[in-house]
């Protein structure tokens, strides 16, 4: 994958139709109408911010294989953890989208984080996770411009 991400640099027009990039629990985007709100101008920083939905879609599948390809640089848990166990998952946004929550093997929402790399052990395997996205996301926009 070379130069596939294509993400606003700066804010749209107010009002003006853009896709949110979330990475919980799997790579997903949201179409939205920019406000000029100040958590849409972090989302902006933090390169989630995309014109198009085909642009969004080629940036969710991006982090979908940086999650496999690099797992050796990421810290997210790759086995169950023993029931009752604290675990962290984020939005993959920003440390205002960070949740913890007690490991529950029977809890599908628990599973599916586990299952698509999105369970950690800590709060700082998240934050250090969620910064290499973003450092991955930047890199990968620079080799299409």
């Amino acid at each position: 994958m070379s130069g596939q991400v294509n993400y606003l640099v700066e804010a749209p027009e107010l009002g003006q139709e853009c896709y949110f990039l979330y990475i919980k629990p799997t790579p997903n985007y949201l179409l939205y109408n920019w406000g000029g709100f100040f958590f849409e101008k972090e989302r902006l920083a933090l390169h989630r911010v995309y014109p198009t939905k085909e642009d969004v879609v080629r940036a969710a599948e991006f982090v979908k294989n940086f999650y496999i390809s690099h797992k050796e640089q990421l810290n997210y848990l790759t086995s169950e953890p023993e029931p009752g166990t604290e675990v962290w998952y984020g939005y993959g946004v920003n440390s205002n989208d960070i949740e913890s929550t007690n490991f529950d093997p029977k809890n599908t929402f628990h599973q599916v984080l586990l299952e698509t790399f999105q369970l950690y052990g800590t709060h700082e395997d998240l934050i250090k996770d969620m910064n290499l996205i973003t450092e991955a996301l930047e890199e990968e926009y620079k080799k299409a411009h």
